[in-house]
């Protein structure tokens, strides 16, 4: 059975964050870490902003820190905590409520599946379908991948 939260801070074996609505239509996260799930009554969007927060930083400026670095408008990677390494990226439009969030340190394989979509297999073989084409997923990789390397060489 998976543990219900009310609030959630992401941390290191944090994998995806994957919105899901509960019993009364209320939008909230399942989210899965290396070794466990929680069921979060918050939205993905919700738990990235309080996870920036509780790191000492504010989505916004993640966002706009991300833009400016990458050059990039929409749909950027967030730098929720450099120190910790969680880097995360979102499948579509973070005010979209179907927008998966993903930890890139943390998927093993993207490969095709179906039409226009995409399995994403974590590091603990934990597979998560999403309505998005392997190469798009895999661009948002290599951008979250950069944004890494830059802040990494900008730290040193």
């Amino acid at each position: 059975m998976v543990e219900r939260l009310d609030e959630y801070v992401m941390i290191g074996e944090t994998a995806a964050l994957v919105p899901k609505y509960n019993e009364v239509g209320k939008l909230c996260t399942t989210v899965y870490e290396l070794y466990n799930t929680y069921f979060v009554e918050k939205s993905p969007k919700e738990i990235i902003q309080h996870s920036c927060r509780y790191y000492g930083s504010t989505y916004e400026g993640k966002v706009e820190a991300a833009k400016h670095i990458l050059g990039i408008r929409q749909m950027v990677p967030v730098s929720v905590c450099e120190a910790l390494r969680l880097y995360f990226f979102p499948t579509c439009s973070p005010d979209n409520e179907s927008c998966i969030w993903f930890a890139q340190s943390h998927i093993h394989q993207v490969q095709s599946f179906q039409k226009k979509k995409a399995k994403v297999i974590l590091k603990n073989k934990k597979e998560i379908i999403v309505d998005v084409q392997k190469g798009t997923i895999e661009s948002k990789m290599y951008k979250t991948a950069m944004l890494f390397l830059i802040l990494e060489q900008r730290l040193t």
